[in-house]
């Protein structure tokens, strides 16, 4: 049986782990711009739409329209989950497989405050292998 000192190691033990699982007050809902490059003979234009990031502790989800090979239209949606350290490093993985091809997304940054900034790359399969550099700029709000 624990005692009462044993109790309060115990739940102060809890307490800083938990605390160091995330940046403090980062749980939360980011959104702004997802821009990357236009896929040479495939897209005909760059992408820039909307990316939400959706933070809960240490676990972090994220969505994204995906847009038709001339950016007009919408055509499906990009989607993954990952983690946010304690330092406020956040690392994504998702991806996407539909009617205009397969890809991984890995995207990898930083939470400073109600701020994120974050970039990776989107490794396509299909229609034909291709891997494209992106950026992302999220405010929480």
């Amino acid at each position: 049986m624990i005692g009462r000192a044993g109790t309060a190691a115990v739940v102060a033990i809890i307490t800083a782990a938990s605390a160091q699982a995330q940046p403090a007050g980062a749980d939360g809902v980011y959104r702004g711009r997802l821009r990357c490059a236009a896929i040479p003979s495939l897209t005909v234009a760059p992408v820039d739409t909307e990316f939400t990031l959706t933070i809960r502790g240490a676990t972090a989800s994220y969505q994204r329209p995906v847009l038709s090979f001339d950016g007009r239209q919408t055509v499906g949606q990009e989607s993954g989950t990952g983690t946010v350290a304690a330092d406020g490093t956040v690392a994504l993985l998702g991806g996407v497989s539909g009617s205009l091809g397969v890809f991984v997304a890995h995207y990898n940054g930083r939470l400073s405050g109600t701020h994120a900034d974050l970039s990776g790359t989107e490794s396509f399969t299909s229609p034909r292998q291709y891997e494209r550099s992106c950026t992302i700029s999220l405010d929480r709000g």
